[in-house]
């Protein structure tokens, strides 16, 4: 909470009942390298703060989601400058099944890029807010328990405006019973 210019490299984390790694406040964290897995909630959850980081971690077999990027204020556009990149994101939302995306970004100014998520009952990447980029993603099979969900979701606020997706390869999307998804 509130620590700034601190980097976890090339750490295991695993068996944890619930989010390995919290990060709140502060400016400039970055979580390099690290391999979390068979936890009871979110990987690495990030909010508030500034510019904090998540770059080449393998995420699975996680109770929860993988990455959640919250931050920037809403009211005067002030981006977070969050980002999840460059991840393996696989296997996860084994306990709670719906909404538990591998990433999701929230707030203003966060940034998803070459990550690949796969293996997943529900979405691949969530967001809402604004100003977001989402790019050079993979994410395949994922939604195989749902219909009323998609490879990239958001939903139910037109004042979430600004969000750049570009460039990002969806394939093998086919809903619970092969029925499709959204």
């Amino acid at each position: 909470q509130d620590v700034s210019f601190v980097t976890v490299r090339g750490l295991l984390m695993e068996a944890a009942r619930g989010t390995a790694v919290e990060v709140s406040g502060g400016e400039n964290d970055r979580i390099v390298g690290c391999t979390f897995r068979n936890l009871g909630g979110w990987a690495v959850r990030v909010a508030g703060g500034r510019n904090h980081g998540v770059v080449g971690c393998d995420v699975y077999e996680t109770g929860e989601g993988g990455l959640a990027l919250s931050g920037g204020d809403r009211k005067t556009l002030l981006p977070a400058r969050h980002f999840a990149e460059n991840n393996h994101i696989h296997d996860y939302a084994r306990i709670q099944r719906v909404y538990r995306p591998g990433i999701t970004l929230s707030g203003v100014g966060c940034r998803a890029s070459h990550n690949l998520i796969h293996n997943a009952p529900h979405m691949g990447m969530g967001f809402g807010g604004n100003d977001h980029v989402i790019e050079f993603n993979e994410i395949h099979s994922v939604c195989y328990e749902s219909n009323d969900a998609g490879a990239i979701y958001t939903g139910r606020d037109w004042t979430c405006r600004g969000n750049v997706l570009r460039h990002n390869y969806l394939h093998h999307i086919n809903g619970f019973e092969g029925r499709g998804c959204v």
